[in-house]
């Protein structure tokens, strides 16, 4: 099978040829070796501007000749010099001159190029396939005439799949390759077109050529048909050399390419550049029309109770559980493990604490330093250095900075365990303060404390900010199914994933956050409504019903109070919450929770190394009383039958002669250190903390005054 491809043709000409080809095609070669000249020549060959050229500087004979190759079918597009004189209608000869003419300057190939011919065989003469093509195209415009009038939908139908590619990486369309449809594609690339300060950006990223140009044509009245050579002259581009014809063509390519300007054909074959209408004078976009917000009318409708400060209450019980349960760092435990938490979270339940729930939470705990893993392996949960710090702080100040940190998660944590849908790519620190401001967006019209459908709330959001995912993302939804990807695929489909994407986050963080309150109708549908909290977020305010300070509330005496074994704290705030965790569970969770102390939870205060004293002065602190004789008799007898034993590292120094023992505690005197005498000889020293390195650090000690500390299948070391 013969090769008809440019890149061939050009390959089996010799570097004479190359250099007349590249002259008469005003394309600049760079110098090297035998191959340097093939790149340009062929980059430049298979660019429409350089075939329009390339056109025009054609002799009607020679025009002739490539409508004619252009035109044949397959099977008849190479001829020989008799063929082609018998089809135009001309002597050999003078198709013999044009031909030769046109193989000269590389707009016709021979058969056979680099071979000799066969004697007896004429050689057959053709288009290169890639030359046939453009010239196709070339003529194609010239029989359409002017189409500057035409609409740049239309416009850009001409265009092939690459440079529609292209024209959208330059006007900021989404594009994922190998997913993107051509209909949409040209839809967004459309709607990108029609908006003023989108064709002010790409004409700023122009280079300085097709600047030049621009400004000319920006300059025409009405930015309507200007002739293609004033346009260069104007430019400085009209030089009749193959550096400035290259300049000018880049120019151009640079124009069409950014669908600013648009080359076309008058009626006598001449060449003229315009601006499209939609390009002149963008038209704003008709705002989208939102569905309506439906409400809902139901007795009785409202979320189920809880503290104000619910999140934040709950970090500190789920801190305590970290803390008295070894957690994992590297997953949350089993379920069965998670039950008996939940039911002690205002966001839990009977089951679980909700999907993503914790994962959150934990989140926002190491962002605040209050956990961190340790080293070992696998690593476990421990108390990081900011928890004693964080204890002190308000509720209202604690939930500020946990919400400010939760807008600053680079990743989507919250909806760890939701299957509505998988995005990939989104950045979700944008997808949290976008819809954090459209709460209180006025297109949006949601009400503050008025009831509506959560679906018509979503779909009102999605239709709002349909761009809410960002530029380049990916999403699996359930709704579709499949892969969305933005800019390249159905209008619908990534609406659909925009929409559960609002409706996960409505349902999670924004309602365990207090910006927004679920209910359920049963059997109906399931409504929201937008808090003072959310609105006055989503303004950038302070949310008007959070305190400076959760003592700000009226003084109630006493904060505490005392049933039997039930304490019951009328006051609740972060560091009293978690002493009172310390020693009592939780019993109910309300306003003012009720816990319980019993054996099994001051054995727990007791084991983690608090003292009955601890829990004494706390209560009666709150109280403002002493302690009850029955609640002080039974904490007395609880910790009486923990039967606790202080165990606390020593050294057991036996010096070889009976006299050192002296010097060893004359030593530990000066020191600090408790000591005495035991056995015969012995000292028995009370490290003054009870670590390996402390240990070290005395048997260093204990060198340098000339003793020489030895292992006697005790505790002391080299």
């Amino acid at each position: 099978m013969l090769m008809r491809n440019l890149l061939g043709r050009l390959h089996a000409r010799p570097a004479a040829d190359l250099d007349r080809i590249g002259v008469w095609w005003r394309v600049p070669l760079g110098r090297g070796g035998r191959e340097a000249p093939v790149g340009p020549l062929y980059r430049a060959m298979t660019e429409p501007r350089t075939v329009r050229d390339a056109w025009q500087r054609l002799t009607p004979d020679e025009a002739e000749i490539v409508r004619l190759l252009t035109d044949a079918p397959d099977h008849d597009a190479a001829l020989t010099v008799a063929e082609l004189a018998e089809r135009l209608g001309v002597g050999e000869d003078a198709a013999r001159a044009t031909a030769t003419t046109l193989y000269r300057v590389g707009v016709l190939a021979r058969e056979g190029d680099g071979d000799p011919i066969p004697v007896g065989r004429e050689p057959r003469l053709f288009l290169p396939r890639e030359l046939a093509l453009l010239f196709r195209r070339v003529l194609d415009e010239i029989d359409l005439g002017d189409r500057s009038a035409t609409p740049l939908r239309a416009l850009v139908a001409w265009l092939d799949d690459g440079e529609i590619d292209d024209a959208a990486r330059r006007w900021g369309v989404p594009l994922v390759p190998g997913t993107a449809r051509r209909d949409d594609l040209t839809r967004l690339l459309l709607r990108h077109a029609a908006a003023a300060d989108r064709i002010a950006a790409v004409a700023h990223a122009l280079p300085r050529d097709a600047r030049a140009l621009w400004e000319r044509l920006r300059a025409e009245p009405e930015a309507g048909l200007v002739a293609l050579a004033t346009v260069a002259a104007a430019a400085g581009l009209d030089a009749d050399d193959p550096p400035a014809a290259a300049r000018l063509r880049h120019a151009l390519a640079e124009l069409e390419q950014s669908l600013l300007a648009w080359h076309t054909y008058t009626r006598d074959g001449q060449r003229w550049l315009f601006v499209p209408a939609e390009i002149r004078a963008p038209r704003p976009a008709p705002p989208p029309t939102l569905p309506p917000l439906v409400p809902v009318v139901a007795a009785n409708l409202a979320p189920p109770p809880r503290h104000r400060f619910a999140l934040p209450w709950d970090l500190l019980t789920l801190l305590r559980e970290v803390v008295g349960g070894g957690w994992s760092a590297e997953g949350l435990p089993p379920k069965t493990h998670l039950r008996p938490l939940g039911r002690r979270l205002w966001f839990g339940g009977t089951d679980a604490p909700p999907p993503g729930y914790l994962t959150l939470l934990l989140a926002l705990a190491r962002a605040e330093g209050l956990l961190a893993p340790d080293d070992a392996r696998p690593p476990r949960l421990r108390v990081g250095p900011g928890l004693r710090a964080w204890r002190e702080l308000s509720f209202a100040e604690q939930e500020e900075r946990l919400r400010t940190r939760w807008l600053a998660l680079p990743e989507w944590v919250e909806a760890v365990g939701r299957d509505e849908v998988e995005v990939w790519g989104a950045d979700w620190r944008a997808v949290r303060r976008r819809l954090q401001t459209l709460l209180a967006d006025d297109e949006m019209g949601l009400p503050v404390g008025e009831w509506r459908t959560i679906d018509s709330v979503v779909a009102r959001l999605a239709a709002r900010d349909p761009a809410l995912l960002g530029a380049r993302f990916t999403a699996a939804t359930a709704r579709i199914g499949g892969e969305v990807g933005a800019g390249g695929d159905r209008e619908e489909a990534r609406l659909a994933a925009v929409t559960d994407v609002a409706r996960i986050a409505l349902e999670t963080a924004f309602t365990w956050f207090g910006a927004v309150e679920l209910a359920d109708v049963p059997g109906r549908t399931r409504a929201v409504r937008l808090t003072p909290r959310g609105r006055a977020w989503a303004i950038g305010g302070r949310a008007p019903d959070t305190p400076a300070a959760d003592d700000a509330e009226p003084a109630l005496t006493p904060v505490l109070t005392v049933e039997e074994t039930v304490l019951v704290l009328r006051r609740p705030a972060p560091a009293r919450l978690w002493a009172l965790s310390a020693f009592a569970d939780a019993e109910a969770l309300a306003e003012r929770p009720r816990f319980q102390v019993s054996a099994a939870s001051l054995g727990r205060a007791l084991a983690s190394g608090l003292d009955l004293r601890h829990v004494t002065a706390f209560l009666e602190r709150q109280t403002g009383a002493p302690l009850p004789p029955d609640l002080a008799a039974r904490l007395t007898a609880w910790a009486r039958a923990q039967r606790r034993l202080r165990v606390r590292r020593a050294l057991l120094l036996t010096p070889d002669e009976a006299s050192e023992r002296a010097a060893l505690l004359a030593l530990a005197a000066e020191q600090g250190w408790r000591a005495a005498a035991h056995g015969d000889r012995a000292v028995l020293l009370e490290l003054p903390a009870p670590d390996a390195e402390t240990e070290a650090a005395v048997l260093t000690l204990l060198r340098a005054r000339g003793f020489a500390p030895l292992p006697d299948g005790g505790s002391a070391r080299r």
